[in-house]
């Protein structure tokens, strides 16, 4: 017989404010993530497990208390030598909070004040929190066979799992179809038992009426009705549920056929763009990269570079780019729609564009550059462009701004500051998200 433990928390806590607290403390946990994109910087997020500070008055539930105030209660301190009776006890005060007091001090902390817990997230689980909710906008469906997406999808039932994934309906339903199985067959032989007995019965009385000698039919009733009993102790013994009985919900992670896409990457490397306007753009990009990898199984990055002239490049000289020079930005332009046209025709692939700069160009230029926009957004699924560290717009903001009052597939935005990059990334990749301007 198989004994169930169950462990989860019935307590007289509600199942409701189980879930409040979960969400709770999930908030939390997300806000402390967003925190730290913001400041931090991702390669060093990545490389180690990240612990994320929060409040420990998010870990308790709600419950009805006696009001302290009332004047009939009473309260036996022992040991104490400080108060007397009708003196007022201060109320504690926190911890040393340092950054964890409110939601503007969740995150990461060297050190822990007293009323603060650490949850140490690994990468993948600070991935995971990062870029929830995130997506490509605008997919359409194309070709199904090069990218697939990851989805935890319901997969009926098993006999082996984990406690809190128990399909109680499924279970209880097994163990009484076992039960009726068992007993069915123990019913009929009880059954025609007590049959035989009262046959028997009837006959003894039939014979003593008679004077006749009914020891043996008496014999055999008595053997009856112990047989009788046995099986009736047989049928109380088949247990309500057994080991056989349990049945788990499973869930597996099959691929999604999603559709073809191509992201290129396009970022300004010339001598205006700076340490700052570098980190900025490169921060940006890097995000992108992650997002991408990390949410979907199979999509293509081109990484284009430009100064005066645009070039192709690998990832590693993509995000390691120092170089100089004056700066031009429709070769850049031009390059991505001839690798269109070569690799990535547009009634087969969902193309986008990220382009960063820092607005920088040869005033000569920005009129090719508007051309070419113009010539490409018909055949982008998005386009997004970020200036960065710009007090004001620049006349090639000013250019795409212009367009993007028309053709809503455009986005921009501005950042200034690093902690400015993942909100405008989440901005940008939120689903039904419109045009995040700085």
């Amino acid at each position: 017989m198989s004994v169930i433990i169950d462990r989860r928390n019935l307590g007289t806590r509600s199942s409701a404010n189980q879930d409040r607290l979960q969400r709770r403390v999930r908030g939390r946990v997300k806000a402390a993530v967003e925190k730290l994109a913001r400041r931090r910087s991702l390669g060093d997020m990545l490389d180690t497990e990240q612990p994320i500070a929060i409040p420990t008055k998010d870990l308790h539930e709600p419950s009805f208390r006696r009001d302290m105030r009332d004047a009939a209660w009473e309260q036996i301190l022992p040991g104490n030598k400080e108060f007397r009776r009708g003196d007022r006890i201060p109320k504690p005060q926190g911890g040393d909070a340092g950054d964890g007091g409110g939601d503007e001090g969740v995150g990461a902390s060297d050190g822990l004040g007293d009323d603060e817990i650490a949850i140490v997230l690994s990468a993948d689980e600070f991935l995971s929190v990062l870029f929830e909710g995130l997506e490509l906008p605008n997919l359409r469906q194309t070709r199904t066979e090069d990218i697939q997406l990851d989805q935890w999808r319901r997969a009926g039932f098993v006999k082996e799992g984990s406690p809190s994934r128990m399909h109680i309906g499924r279970t209880m339903r097994t163990a009484r179809a076992r039960r009726m199985a068992l007993r069915s067959r123990k019913k009929r032989e009880l059954e025609a038992l007590v049959r035989q007995a009262e046959t028997l019965d009837e006959e003894i009385r039939t014979r003593h009426g008679y004077g006749e000698d009914t020891s043996i039919e008496r014999f055999r009733l008595d053997e009856i009705r112990e047989e009788i009993k046995v099986l009736e102790r047989k049928i109380k013994a088949i247990p309500f549920i057994d080991e056989s009985d349990l049945r788990f919900a499973h869930i597996d992670q099959q691929p999604r056929p999603v559709t073809s896409a191509v992201i290129f990457c396009v970022m300004d490397v010339s001598g205006s763009m700076g340490d700052i306007e570098k980190d900025l753009a490169k921060r940006f990009f890097l995000l992108l990269y992650l997002f991408i990898h990390r949410q979907y199984r199979s999509v293509e990055l081109v990484f284009i570079k430009h100064h005066g002239e645009a070039s192709e490049c690998t990832e590693q000289e993509f995000f390691g780019a120092k170089e100089g020079g004056g700066t031009l930005v429709s070769p850049a332009l031009e390059l991505v729609e001839d690798i269109m046209a070569e690799r990535f025709p547009a009634e087969h692939w969902n193309i986008y564009v990220a382009q960063a700069s820092d607005g920088d160009n040869a005033q000569d230029d920005n009129r090719f550059v508007q051309e070419r926009v113009l010539g490409l957004l018909p055949h982008l699924r998005n386009m997004f462009y970020l200036e960065v560290n710009q007090d004001q717009e620049s006349a090639l903001m000013r250019i795409y701004t212009s367009i993007a009052q028309e053709c809503p597939e455009l986005m921009t935005a501005r950042a200034r500051r690093t902690e400015d990059i993942y909100p405008l990334f989440r901005a940008l990749f939120t689903p039904k998200a419109g045009v995040a301007h700085g």
